[in-house]
């Protein structure tokens, strides 16, 4: 293993290279196979993206047992269970003070998973923290399923928080520091999409038990969530740390082993002159924090490590990393899609299933999409361009809702939804890109969880806001509901214009290529056509020099 000390005199600042000669005495922190096409990415690197879809599986667990867990409360046989009954009705119910604290309570054990465990994740790895967050899902199921009261539901919802935020935060992590740069967003948005998928199957399953079993089943659900998590610890075994983790903690030839398990084969690929590319980001980036004695990990420096991400550059790539999920929950997310039943119900359209079917196909067909074209165009305007999407439905929605309701503005009402539906659905998935691309390397788990938790504070307040504003007919708000479709629009015009300043394009770009951008103070607006010093001299190695 070649020591430190080896390693240090070869590096130097990139923005202090020129050209000619100097150029190419500058360290790689940028792969030549950065020129392949997409396509011939995917040829290559065909095991490095089994590997990327092995642990966005894991997503599917997230989002089965989320909508799972918020269409069973509605079973009746889950209401004799865990209910009170009232003796005046003679009817069983849950309590609304049961009902909101298992909200609370997951959306509070998800935003601790986000921001609390990142320091984990970066001291143990990316693969055990997977595994502490399997055994957080596990004590979650092993609780549902022996279930007796109200209260241990609610403990079951606090680690089912916790276990989510685990995963929603690291997963994106682990995904970029895998996926090759050309495709890198593509991988990552296949973690929406799993997503997705296994929010439809939760719904599928209920209304399958309910047709063939009765509608008081609600233990045969629980139990199907074992099942992802049997698939999930294989994967989770299989799948190795990555290269990045390795490389940061100095264990290099550990690195060099797994870059060599994934790409070994691959054609044109030099294990050692890639694995070095990583090492030299990290290394450089490891002297830039010693010269500022921010070099040790005790437990002050994790905590300066995140007031660091408030600070300077790094506030602004903070912002960066948390505005397309924002951008998601501002522009009416808890509105029209945790309450999409509602609002469909006011519209005129009363089959949930259907409902969730449609809504099912769109998101799901709008993601491959995005998947497919990001890395080729780019994510930074798409992202601003879905956002005004989201905010002219919302304005749509409420003049429509408006006006008498009749067979044509229901039909209008419904479409105008599914025009938004897919715009968000793209702002989720954008989301989980960017918090694991925009940050800085050393940060990234940080900066990871922290944007994602932004976003996560953002939906508990709506959340909580949201059905007060749609109660009696929307009696606090005009006395209609559509009212708050104008509540989000104000909230998603604001952060749309925070999108335009702030959201960088990360498409095809490396951390290096990252970190330049911003120490030099390159509007996030005219990234996605700056040459960097780093693309400098990468092509002055291949003999094609760019100015």
């Amino acid at each position: 293993m070649p020591a430190e000390d080896e390693i240090k005199p070869q590096l130097q600042h990139i923005e202090d290279t020129v050209d000619g000669e100097d150029l190419l005495k500058a360290p790689a922190l940028k792969s030549d196979l950065d020129q392949l096409s997409n396509w011939q990415t995917v040829k290559r690197f065909w095991k490095a993206i089994l590997v990327c879809n092995l642990i966005c599986f894991a997503a599917a667990a997230d989002g089965y047992q989320i909508n799972l867990n918020g269409n069973v409360i509605a079973n009746t046989g889950f209401i004799h269970r865990v209910g009170r009954y009232n003796p005046t009705t003679r009817k069983w119910a849950l309590t609304s003070n049961s009902t909101a604290l298992w909200g609370a309570l997951q959306s509070l054990g998800q935003l601790a998973g986000m921001v609390l465990l990142n320091p984990v994740s970066d001291k143990i790895g990316r693969k055990k923290t997977l595994y502490l967050l399997w055994c957080i899902l596990f004590g979650s199921i092993m609780i549902e399923t022996f279930t007796k009261t109200w209260q241990q539901w609610a403990g079951a919802k606090l680690l089912a928080g916790v276990g989510v935020g685990c995963l929603q935060a690291t997963l994106p992590i682990y995904v970029t520091e895998w996926a090759p740069n050309n495709i890198r967003g593509g991988m990552l948005l296949t973690y929406s999409c799993w997503n997705h998928t296994g929010g439809f199957l939760a719904p599928l399953i209920l209304y399958i038990c309910k047709q063939t079993i009765g509608e008081t089943e609600w233990r045969i659900p629980v139990l199907t969530q074992w099942g992802f998590l049997g698939i999930m610890l294989p994967i989770f075994l299989w799948i190795p740390e990555t290269p990045s983790y390795f490389a940061a903690r100095g264990q290099h030839e550990q690195g060099r082993a797994v870059l060599q398990r994934v790409n070994g084969d691959v054609e044109g690929y030099d294990v050692d002159a890639e694995y070095n590319v990583i090492k030299n980001i990290i290394v450089e980036e490891q002297e830039r924090l010693a010269s500022l004695g921010l070099e040790d990990q005790s437990f002050r420096h994790i905590l300066r490590s995140y007031v660091e991400c408030f600070q300077g550059t790094n506030l602004k790539r903070t912002i960066a990393a948390s505005l397309p999920a924002s951008c998601q929950q501002l522009t009416g997310l808890a509105f029209l899609s945790g309450y999409a039943s509602l609002f469909f119900r006011e519209a005129g359209f009363t089959n949930a299933f259907e409902i969730t079917s449609i809504l099912f196909a769109i998101k799901v067909g709008f993601v491959i999409i995005f998947a497919v074209t990001t890395d080729r165009m780019g994510r930074r305007n798409i992202t601003i361009v879905l956002t005004g999407v989201c905010c002219l439905a919302l304005l749509i929605i409420g003049i429509l809702g408006h006006i008498p309701h009749t067979e044509a503005t229901k039909n209008a009402l419904i479409f105008i939804a599914c025009v938004w539906s897919a715009g968000s659905v793209g702002l989720g998935a954008f989301g989980w890109s960017f918090a694991g691309e925009v940050a800085a390397q050393r940060l990234r788990a940080r900066t990871s969880g922290l944007g994602s938790g932004i976003a996560v504070i953002f939906g508990l307040v709506f959340n909580t806001a949201v059905p007060t504003m749609l109660l009696d007919g929307g009696a606090r708000l005009g006395g209609n509901t559509y009212n708050t479709a104008f509540i989000f629009l104000g909230f998603g015009s604001l952060v749309l214009v925070a999108t335009i300043f702030y959201l960088p394009e990360v498409a095809r770009r490396n951390p290096a290529e990252l970190d330049e951008m911003y120490e030099k103070g390159v509007a996030p607006w005219r990234m996605k056509g700056y040459v960097t010093d780093v693309q400098k001299a990468q092509n002055a190695r291949l003999g094609t020099v760019v100015g």
